[in-house]
């Protein structure tokens, strides 16, 4: 019994993990809804796993040449927080850079990734679809009538994100597919939106329209995308209708946002996003004093707290700023936001430029979407720092660049 185990973790064949692969991103990119934070434990451990055995030498770094320039960039994600940590030093700066190690496991976790892209790439797109149909019936038996649901990810924000990317898969694998099985992906679409509605978070939204429209102008003759497009705008504001006349959520949170404005205008900013214009102002007065570096990782949460108090007479304690670009502003200051802009370009322009079959034009949509959902996160929420989120990014990225680069070569193997 020791024996397997041993062998498994010292002397294992990578060449045999094709298996292994397909369970960990199924789970990773379609079940943290389900199993919330178990999904970081997992990422984390094939992180540890795979950086082990790439730093003994018994598995060879050895990826497209675009694949290192995507792990650069999240190893400059890593360095900015750890550059202003250093210069910002305190407890909580130092925890925050230990919790961003997980980003440069991006490599180990791409260079443990030998299953065929194909069947990595269906394996997902199924997984997708069974938890889509499942998220509904389990949202609604275990949420409260009067709460906002949140599943196992312990934060409706969270579950507006996982659930869109469940969407964004079966999005894919509908169109993609064009054949009767298109009719159950679309269902399961329907329901991953119906949870990312449910979730109340507004920003996700968005990404509801952007997704489909993403997909409907990659690899579509321009006749076709002026055709589509009507239908498809149609077909959106058909959903609106009915959500509003059967969702109790979708009508209370565009009532709560009008209410607001108004009272925004009236000078009243008790509200949510009354909440964040103050956050937005005291950030940005903020940001203009230390540009470069920022405050450090997680000592921006004190200099927010303070400033609003100064500004407006009370002070608001978030773990972050509402919006990604300033999050990472008061974080890392500009390097910071250099380092996100690697992250979100980098991965975009290396599957752009490379040579696609048809799973690596799934792999680009998907890169693309990926992305896009996390961007709508972040626009007045969180895109990353959080335990989910991050786990999530990561291997989304690298799932999606797997199908459109594969391992570049046969997986190298060293001291058997």
């Amino acid at each position: 019994m020791i024996r397997p185990v041993i062998d498994f973790l010292f002397r294992p064949q990578f060449e045999s993990y094709g298996r292994i692969n397909l369970a960990f991103y199924s789970i990773v990119l379609c079940l943290a809804a389900f199993i919330g934070s178990t999904v970081s434990v997992v990422v984390i451990a094939g992180a540890v796993f795979s950086s082990f055995h790439l730093g003994t030498g018994r598995l060879k770094w050895s990826p497209p040449e675009p694949i290192r320039l995507v792990f650069f960039a999240f190893a400059g994600l890593f360095v900015a927080d750890l550059v202003s940590a250093a210069v910002h030093p305190s407890g909580i700066a130092a925890k925050e850079v230990i919790e961003n190690l997980p980003f440069l496991g991006f490599a180990g976790l791409y260079a443990i990734t030998v299953a065929d892209r194909a069947q990595l790439l269906d394996a997902v797109e199924k997984t997708a679809a069974i938890a889509s149909l499942l998220a509904v019936p389990v949202l609604l038996a275990v949420t409260p009538a009067d709460h906002r649901p949140e599943m196992a990810s312990g934060n409706s924000s969270v579950l507006a994100l996982l659930a869109t990317v469940l969407y964004l898969v079966t999005i894919g694998a509908a169109d993609r597919r064009w054949n009767r099985w298109s009719f159950v992906f679309l269902a399961a679409a329907l329901c991953a939106a119906f949870v990312t509605v449910l979730s109340g978070s507004r920003a996700m939204w968005l990404a509801l329209v952007l997704v489909p429209v993403l997909r409907l102008v990659m690899y579509r003759p321009l006749r076709r995308i002026v055709t589509g497009l009507p239908a498809l705008v149609a077909l959106m504001a058909c959903g609106a209708a009915l959500l509003a006349l059967s969702s109790q959520v979708f009508d209370q949170r565009m009532q709560e946002a009008v209410s607001e404005f108004q009272a925004i205008e009236e000078g009243d900013l008790s509200g949510s996003i009354g909440q964040r214009l103050r956050i937005y102002s005291a950030g940005y007065e903020l940001v203009l004093e230390r540009p470069l570096l920022g405050y450090g990782p997680g000592n921006e949460r004190k200099e927010i707290a303070d400033r609003t108090l100064e500004l407006f007479g009370e002070g608001i304690s978030f773990s972050h700023a509402h919006n990604v670009a300033l999050s990472v502003m008061l974080r890392s200051g500009l390097l910071g936001l250099l380092a996100l802009l690697a992250v979100v370009i980098v991965p975009i322009v290396a599957a752009a430029r490379a040579p696609k079959d048809d799973t690596g034009k799934a792999g680009f949509f998907l890169v693309c979407g990926f992305i896009t959902v996390y961007l709508c996160s972040g626009l007045v929420g969180l895109m990353l720092g959080h335990d989910i989120h991050d786990a999530v990014f990561i291997a989304s990225v690298c799932f999606s660049l797997y199908l459109v680069f594969g391992r570049g070569d046969a997986p190298q193997q060293a001291g058997r």
